[in-house]
Order: C-alpha cells, then structure tokens, then sequence
C-alpha cells in the first residue's frame, strides 16, 4: 500500500518483533508463533497471497498432508479472532489461495518500496535498524530457509532506502559484473597458502576432463591474479554440471608426475589455458585436446583489460568459459549418443539436450531418461532440471497444469535438499517458483544466490530476467537478457535466450528489438508456439499486419486451439502486468480470436 486514508483497517510491524494493531493503535498481534508466521508471509509475499500448498510447506514440512492442511486451518482461525472485526476485511480465503488485501493495511516493510512513503531519518544507521522479524523461531527448516532469505532482500532494501548502498556494482550487474571476493591465498589466510577451488567430486557417468598447467608470458603485475580467478570459475563450471570430474593438473604441486600421467591416461578430454600479458590488456586462450591422440578439438580466446582484472572484474572472459563448456557438452553428447555403456548413454547433458528441442516427445523422451538418471544416481540438478521441464509442460500446455506443479515443488525442494548452492540449481528451482508459483521474492533469493555463486552460468541471468518480466518490470528484464544472450551466444540453446529477449523486449514495448530477437530465435524453432506469440504481437504494434497475420497462420498450425481466452486461462503470470495487457493487444490487433 502505498498511502495511508480513511480506508486502511490496520497496521503490520515486521521490523523488529511481529506486531499488527488495529487502526486506532490497539494491539492485534496473535500470540501463536506460527499464527504471526502466516501473517508475516501475506505481508511479504507478492499481491499478499499465497497458496496453501506453499504456506503447509513453509510452516508445517514434516507433517503429512492431511495434518498440515488442518493445522494451516486452525492458525487462521486463530489470525482471524486477534484480528477481530477487521478480519473479515482484510482476509480472504478459498480452497486454494490464502490472501492478505494490501489495500487495506499498512505494512512498515513495504513502505520502503516507495519514496512517498520514506521518512527515515538522516542519522540513522543500518547497524541500528530492527532485524526483520526478530525472534520469531517455529523450528521448521523450510521457513527458517524463508526467512533467511527475506532478511537477506531486505537487508539490501534497507540500504538503498538508508542511502547506504554502493550502488556502482548493482547497476553493473546488469551488464555481467559482479565483484569477486577478492581473497588472495597467502601465509596468513584461512587456507595456509594452499588455494583449493570447487571439490572436485566424482562424475556422475564416470566421464573426467584433465585440466593442464597453463602457459604465461609477458608481465602480470598487478594482474597476477587473473589465472586463479579464471580457473576457479572454470572448474565451478565444469562441475557444477553435474556430469564431469575434474583432474587438476594445473598445479604441479598438487600431484607427482607419475600420479599425473596415470590420471591424464584416464580421462576423455584435456584443457589447456594460456594467458598472455600486454601492457594494457590480458589475452586469455583455451584449447581443448582428445587425450587419446592429443589431437586439437577446439580453441577459443578472450582479450580483456588490465584495469579491469586489477579491480577484480573478469567478466570479459565469461563467454569464453560458456563457449568452452559448450563444446564440452557437444562432445559427450555425442559420445554418449554413440555409447553402449550404460551409464554413458544414460547421460544428462543429453536429456537437457533433448528437452530443449521442445517438441512433445522429446520432453516426454528428456523426462523419462531424468527420471531413470535419478532411480541410478540421483543428484541436486537431475532433480532441478526434470522440476525445470515442467514449466515446459505448462507453458507448452501439454500436460495437466495442477498435478504437474505439485510435482515440480517436490523435485525443486529435493535438488535444494541435495545441493542448495549449485549454481545450476538454484536458476532452475528459482525459475520454477516465479514461473509455476508466482514466488518473486523467493525466486529472486535464488536467482541471486545463483548469481553470486557462479557469475559465468548463463542461465542465472536468463531466468532471472523471466522472473523481471512476470513482475512487470521488463526493462530490468531486457537488460539482463541481453547479458545472457551474449554470454550464450555460441550455445545450442541460444534461441532460448534470443526468446527471453523477445518476450521482454515485447513486453516492454521495444517492439524492434524484440523482432530481431524474435527472428534469430525462430530461424532455429519454427514452430515453437512461444516464440510466434510474441512475434505476432510486435508485428500487430509496429502496424506491419501483413507480417503478424502471416506468422499468425504458423501459430495457428502449430497451436490450432490459440486464443485470447485460453492464454488468459492458462493464468500465465505475464497475463497480470501491464506489459501482458499490451501483449493482449496487439494479438487482437493481429486477428487473434477472443
């Protein structure tokens, strides 16, 4: 709410200990700790509603589903008599949905969102400011996994509405930066002098790739760090995937010869990094050789700038890690299609591979070869991918949207169970709840976690610039888009982030640029149905019909049943933004049937 008149019934209070009164000051506040706790989670969440499902798995994850729904009753029963007369204003509840009616009550939290309403004073300090819901303990991990994260957003608001934010590195985020944690390994520092990256864990498929000593010539002052941040975020790539082991040759101290040369025998693939210094700029190459003969598969470079690297900015090079990790996945694709071993062609960069050609029976192929993936060897991404191909099925409208949602809320909390800071899977789990659940805070918890953790992972950025799409900001949306389509710009899947493109870019009426998009996209999917939607809307709003009318009749072929009303019911969460009213109109401008 962004005024406070004669129509606001109540006050919530969530910094500091949880306190709701009345409009004349009394208190109202429930005395069950898990009663404030559902109060608190309307407050927060988007619009004020949440559903049941998601508040039973918040607030009650280890009892059964019978129990918590009862005990989800009872807590609002118990809302509902603190509230008093108000209640039956402010609460609104059906079978499915619980909601909160932000129009009617003022939340402290929310107020920070706009400047109207901030009246902080100048002197105070953010080490000062209350902690967001302080003290409110109910011992259930899902929610204490909530509520860590909400501290951590709102730690971030507090500081742009205190003025207290380095703003710099936020507003770069969008272009690829975001500052490392610049610890260098030394005598004094926690790791003794011993710089260790990701554990380099066995593959799931047995599949290794051997990372070579580089080569450097030229001086490094002052960027000397550069081989270690590169290789660092090379090795987290490599296995953050899920399907390779990495044999770190790198460093001659970490192995005798002749224990090397036994483990370069043993894997498929071998990586070499040069690194060569100029006065002004950093040249960094990667080479990738087939052990067995040593022949040269691929070689790939990236230039960056010296002042750059000595500010702890590597982004330049983040392209050169996915192009790499691109041709990686093409070569055991390969292999694994040509395999008999088992394990080999039971691989997951295949069923990925499958999944993003779309069409109904490669996502039923992709599901099936994930789910026998998780039967044999589950792993955190298994997981979060088969969750992530749902909203495929959703989106697509293939399957029935509410069995298919339950589903993907079991496997996107089981991949976080299994591995909560892979970078990989927090983008799928985050894209799975702003997508399927409309969770924007959550998923944007994620989305930055993923981020931060891994700030090469393309799909970080894409996804998250979907999450700014569905929330009605697709300005943000196409920023962080563009970075993903660059950082992807050698990726098999690029069409899927030229469509993230296009559908923010649309949204945001940017209709030219959403056309380019658009257009590179559909030169690789003709008949993907997302892609067509959006192209005819911006051809209808640009006021070339001819062309929207044109690539109506391909939509029409591929979705025979596509309408006005059947987009608006498939309750798409674009569907509730301003941009989605645009997108509406523009289809009816191209003769599309109500």
């Amino acid at each position: 709410m962004t005024g406070e008149d004669a129509s606001t019934l109540g006050h919530i209070y969530l910094f500091g200990t949880l306190a709701v009164t009345d409009a004349d000051g009394a208190s109202c506040t429930p005395k069950a700790q898990k009663s404030r706790a559902l109060v608190a989670m309307l407050a927060l969440a988007p619009r004020g509603a949440r559903s049941r499902i998601w508040l039973r798995d918040k607030l009650w994850s280890d009892r059964g589903e019978e129990q918590a729904a009862a005990s989800l009753r009872q807590a609002l029963v118990d809302v509902r008599k603190s509230l008093g007369p108000m209640a039956e204003r402010i609460i609104i509840s059906d079978n499915h949905t619980i909601s909160l009616d932000l129009n009617r009550v003022s939340v402290d939290a929310l107020q920070l969102l706009d400047p109207a309403r901030q009246s902080s004073p100048d002197d105070v300090q953010l080490e000062s400011w209350p902690e967001l819901l302080e003290g409110l303990d109910i011992g259930d991990p899902e929610f204490e996994e909530w509520l860590m994260l909400e501290r951590q957003v709102w730690h971030g608001r507090l500081e742009t509405a205190l003025g207290q934010r380095d703003l710099s590195p936020k507003d770069r985020r969008a272009n690829g930066f975001i500052p490392a944690e610049n610890k260098r390994s030394g005598p004094d520092s926690p790791d003794g002098g011993e710089r260790r990256t990701t554990p380099q864990r066995g593959s799931l498929t047995g599949w290794s790739v051997a990372l070579l000593p580089p080569s450097i010539s030229g001086d490094a002052f002052n960027a000397a760090s550069l081989p270690d941040m590169f290789t660092e975020s090379l090795v987290r790539s490599l296995l953050e995937d899920g399907e390779l082991a990495v044999c770190d040759l790198s460093r001659p101290d970490l192995s005798a010869a002749t224990q090397a040369a036994a483990e370069f025998d043993a894997v498929a693939l071998a990586i070499q990094v040069g690194y060569r210094f100029s006065a002004h700029q950093a040249h960094i190459s990667v080479s990738v050789h087939r052990t067995a003969d040593r022949s040269l598969l691929w070689m790939g470079g990236a230039t960056l700038e010296r002042r750059a690297i000595e500010t702890g900015d590597t982004s330049a090079s983040h392209q050169l890690i996915n192009e790499a990790m691109d041709e990686l996945r093409r070569y055991f694709i390969a292999r694994s299609e040509q395999s008999d071993d088992a394990a080999e062609g039971e691989s997951l960069f295949a069923a990925v591979n499958a999944m993003f050609r779309l069409s109904r029976n490669d996502l039923v192929m992709s599901e099936a070869s994930l789910r026998r993936i998780i039967a044999q060897r589950p792993s955190s991404q298994a997981y979060a991918w088969l969750a992530f191909l749902m909203t495929f099925q959703v989106g697509q409208r293939f399957s029935d949207s509410a069995n298919v949602t339950e589903q993907a809320q079991q496997y996107a909390r089981k991949a976080l169970e299994l591995d909560p800071g892979n970078s990989v899977t927090l983008a799928l789990v985050g894209h799975v709840h702003s997508f399927l659940f409309g969770e924007y805070d959550y998923a944007s918890g994620l989305f930055e976690r993923a981020i931060r953790a891994n700030p090469t992972q393309v799909l970080g950025w894409d996804l998250y610039s979907m999450l700014h799409a569905y929330a009605g900001q697709p300005e943000k949306g196409l920023g962080l888009a563009n970075w993903a389509r660059h950082l992807g710009a050698h990726s098999p899947y690029r069409y899927y982030f030229d469509t993230s493109r296009l559908i923010n870019a649309t949204l945001a009426g940017n209709h030219r640029v959403a056309i380019e998009a658009g257009e590179q996209a559909l030169r690789e999917r003709p008949d993907f149905n997302s892609l067509l939607r959006y192209l005819v809307a911006s051809h209808a709003q640009l006021g070339d019909i001819r062309a929207a009318r044109s690539l109506l009749d391909r939509l029409n072929t591929v979705e025979p049943n596509f309408s006005i009303s059947s987009l608006i019911d498939a309750r798409y969460p674009i569907m509730r933004t301003e941009g989605g009213a645009n997108l509406i109109s523009g289809l009816i401008k191209a003769g599309v049937k109500k």
